[in-house]
Order: structure tokens, then sequence, then C-alpha cells
């Protein structure tokens, strides 16, 4: 196993090392955390693979995630100012290197199934515990039909009318190591890749999830600008959260 690409600690903001172990002096007083996930994402396309984790709750100063062996993985520790105002939720993703170097193999021999436990203190002073059930099952990609796509943005792209344009793809039925994943739906993100906005969040973006039963949907001319490169996701969403990224890129026509 690489350790440079397990998940390192997470500070978020330099600070001297801790007295105690992290999380070692939790509060007498503690209730269930609102929520805590940890979930894989593969992106079939772009050959890569890693873990995301999510955790929410009223304003916490500090949160662990330990493994099912016990080992700490994930240490959230705000300092000065931010500290005291407490954090009332954070999202990461961990480094995806590429499949030669990082692939669903070494994920599931580094990440076993089981509960990770999640600790946190409160601004408060009171304690949250929760779980995060962590499974390795991921389903296979996508399979995108219909419009004609090209996998890298460098490519000449196949073009089409500025119309509504329907998408398409084929139902997932099966995990990377042969389960029978839980489908509970589709996610598809179609980018406007040419839109120019460095430092803000208006890149126009179509964002919508559907069904488990959803195989396309229509993007409505409205939304696409002519002769401009666009990106297709379509995501595969399982019950465990785990999700897997097919993607192409297409242009409208002028």
């Amino acid at each position: 196993m690489r350790p440079d690409i397990l998940i390192p600690v997470l500070a978020l903001a330099a600070s001297p090392v801790l007295a105690q172990e992290p999380c070692g002096d939790m509060p007498a007083e503690t209730t269930e955390i609102a929520e805590a996930r940890l979930i894989i994402e593969y992106n079939h396309t772009d050959g890569d693979i890693g873990v995301h984790g999510y955790g929410d709750d009223d304003g916490w100063s500090e949160l662990c995630v330990f493994d099912p062996s016990g080992a700490l993985v994930l240490h959230v520790a705000p300092r000065a100012q931010l500290g005291e105002l407490g954090l009332g939720s954070f999202f990461f993703e961990s480094r995806e290197p590429p499949e030669e170097v990082w692939d669903y193999a070494a994920l599931k021999a580094a990440f076993p199934e089981g509960d990770y436990a999640v600790r946190a203190k409160l601004h408060d002073d009171t304690g949250r515990r929760g779980i995060a059930r962590f499974t390795t099952l991921v389903p296979q990609p996508p399979v995108i039909t219909a419009p004609a796509l090209v996998e890298d943005e460098d490519d000449e792209a196949p073009v089409v009318p500025l119309a509504d344009l329907e998408v398409t793809w084929e139902p997932v039925t099966a995990s990377l190591d042969d389960r029978m994943p839980e489908i509970t739906g589709y996610e598809l993100i179609v980018t406007d890749e040419e839109y120019e906005d460095p430092d803000g969040f208006s890149k126009p973006e179509l964002d919508v999830h559907l069904g488990p039963a959803a195989t396309g949907f229509t993007v409505p001319a409205a939304f696409l600008r002519p002769d401009t490169l666009y990106e297709v996701e379509v995501l595969a969403l399982e019950a465990s959260g785990n999700q897997t990224i097919a993607l192409g890129f297409f242009a409208t026509d002028n």
C-alpha cells in the first residue's frame, strides 16, 4: 500500500500539535451527529477513483473519523477565530491518482468495508458521535448512447444542432466487482466549457437528478449557445452513496 496516497490529516489552519490525542477528550454529553458520509467516486472516463466525505452538525470545533480497526484517518480542527465560530459542515475529496498508480483494487485494500466511527466536539462543549457506513460496491459506468461524444476535450467534438438535445444512456445493472448494485438514480450534468468567469460561480451548468428508471433527459435549446463546446457527465448513483461517472464532449453548430 503506497503511503503517499492515504487520506491526509486535514487541518484548516496551521496550529501546534495538540497535547492530547485527537478527539480523545470527548464531552460526557454526547448525542448522534446530524450527518456523516463516506463514499467512493469513480470516474471511468478519466480513469481515477477516490474517497469523498461529508459531515454536518451545529458548529463543531473538532472532528475525527476512525476506520473499522480504530485507526484515525481524518482529523479536522479549525483554529483561532474559525475555531471559536465552529464549523457547521465540511466536504472533502481525497487525491485521485491515475488508475495505473491507484486503482479500484488498491482502494479496496486500503479502505475496508465497514463502519467508520465519527466523533466530534461542538463549540458549546457538547459532543457528537456517529457512523459512516462504507462499502466498496461501486457501479459500473453508464454507457452514454446519445449524443455522439469524444472523451478528450482537445479532440474534434461532434457537432449537434442548436435545438432541444436528447441525452440517453443504458441502465447500469452491475458493479465493478460483479455484485448487484441498488441504483437509486442518475445525475446528468451539462457544462458550458467556454464560458469565462475566473473569479465567480456563474459558469452555465445544467444539473438534474433523475430516478433509477431514467435512461435519458432532454436538454432545452434555451440552455445551449451556438458554436460552443459542452461537457456531458452521467453519474450512476448507488444506495451506498458511491457513484460512477462517464463523460464526453460535444459542440453546437452556428
